[in-house]
């Protein structure tokens, strides 16, 4: 066995092994709810861009701003639904958002002779993405939308709109389209190729103006080129720590597709796992103090070499220390260890937080699904989930129990232990 010795604040205690079943590995870590969510993102470029246009053309700002508004709600209102849109209910008025929305779009661009009147189609695609047979029951309640519109069309003011509704139309029937093909059962690989080239389109899209908007508000709260009230200090730090969050929400979700479509390429290469678990709890400190929690870490005496990618298994340990110290009370213990059992290198992060129930422990780390402990915490349910994705490309697993004394224990199993390292 290979020695260890413990680092940092917690006293030593022995980490039994746990023979709970592991959550599956499969490879194929994000569903259509990844897809979905990007397709939601690829719809809020499209109305703000077509709205801007208009204007631009000649439209007037005020009547085109309100019909972007009604245009993007259904999105913004996805975003919110998406860790429960497996659940029924919530599914279906998801899907009657869409109609309500689409049904204030047409009545306020010209009524029955409204070109938006395509936007009924956007319903029953989604409801094809839900998964749900729902798609004859939401085309009814389309052409029913469709019929008020009609019939109420006269009460709103159509004058203003400029070229909006043309615009939008062709963003909605692409978007349909989108979605109807996200809805097949069967993925083709010319689509997973497509796929592909789409994600890479997106990441540029959205990661490039997100950087720029870090290191404007960086800037701006570093008071670079003259000094500004303590009021505008304090937004531009905001700005900064929004944008931080959405950019790793927007690289969760990239990853993600690209395990889906088999995309992600490893960096394999052979380093001491030590050095990788030191890293992610010295940069952890900082959360861990601003809650007073006790962090520390167990790594073996010697060098533990293992062949792996150090950036993949970098971040399973971001995502699941961060968890650790998310759910853990104030004054709480959080403890990272590495060590090797039965020829695996296992990763654990420890807690002494309210822990995870049984039941809810097959279902954890996978997409979007979080935890009923989780409450109102920051988070959408894709950081386990990639550290599952992550775990399965290296032929590992991802398990969750009881932590010793209570709380939880989260293990990463990973058969990656270079030739030369021995227990």
């Amino acid at each position: 066995m290979v020695p260890i010795t413990l680092r940092r604040l917690l006293p030593a205690g022995r980490l039994s092994v746990s023979t709970q079943r592991a959550v599956t590995p499969s490879a194929k870590a994000a569903p259509r709810a990844v897809q979905l969510a990007l397709a939601l993102w690829l719809w809020l470029i499209a109305a703000v861009g077509t709205a801007a246009l208009s204007v631009l053309f000649g439209a007037d700002m005020a009547v085109v701003s309100a019909a972007a508004a009604l245009a993007i709600a259904p999105a913004l209102t996805g975003f919110i639904l998406l860790p429960r849109l497996n659940e029924r209910w919530i599914a279906a008025g998801f899907v009657s958002v869409w109609v309500v929305a689409a049904t204030g779009l047409v009545a306020g661009t010209g009524g029955a002779a409204s070109p938006l009147a395509v936007a009924f189609l956007i319903a029953p695609a989604m409801s094809m993405v839900l998964g749900r047979r729902w798609a004859p029951e939401a085309g009814a309640a389309g052409v029913l939308g469709f019929a008020a519109a009609a019939a109420f069309a006269h009460t709103f003011p159509n004058a203003g709109v400029g070229a909006y509704p043309e615009l939008l139309s062709v963003a909605a029937i692409a978007f349909a389209v989108g979605l109807m093909a996200i809805g097949q059962t069967v993925a083709k690989p010319s689509r997973e190729r497509l796929m592909s080239a789409r994600i890479a389109e997106v990441s540029h899209e959205l990661r490039t103006p997100l950087t720029h908007i870090l290191g404007f508000s960086e800037m701006i709260e570093r008071q670079i080129f003259g000094e500004l009230s303590t009021r505008y200090v304090e937004y531009a730090g905001l700005i900064r720590r929004s944008g931080a969050h959405l950019l790793g929400l927007v690289n969760d979700l990239l990853d993600l597709s690209k395990i889906e479509a088999g995309r992600y390429d490893l960096d394999i290469g052979e380093f001491d796992i030590r050095v990788v678990v030191e890293d992610v709890v010295r940069t952890s400190a900082d959360a861990a103090q601003r809650k007073s929690i006790a962090l520390g870490m167990i790594t073996p005496e010697l060098p533990l070499r293992v062949r792996a990618d150090d950036r993949a298994l970098k971040r399973m340990l971001i995502n699941t220390l961060g968890n650790a110290l998310k759910f853990t009370p104030e004054g709480g213990r959080v403890m990272v260890s590495a060590a090797v059992v039965d020829g695996a290198l296992v990763l654990e992060t420890v807690d002494n937080g309210p822990g995870i129930p049984e039941s809810e422990r097959e279902t954890l780390g996978h997409e979007y699904e979080r935890g009923a402990g989780a409450g109102n915490a920051e988070g959408t349910g894709l950081g386990l989930s990639l550290v599952r994705g992550l775990a399965a490309l290296h032929g590992g697993s991802l398990s969750f129990h009881e932590a010793p004394g209570g709380g939880a224990l989260v293990r990463i199993t990973l058969p990656v232990l270079a030739a030369a390292t021995g227990e």
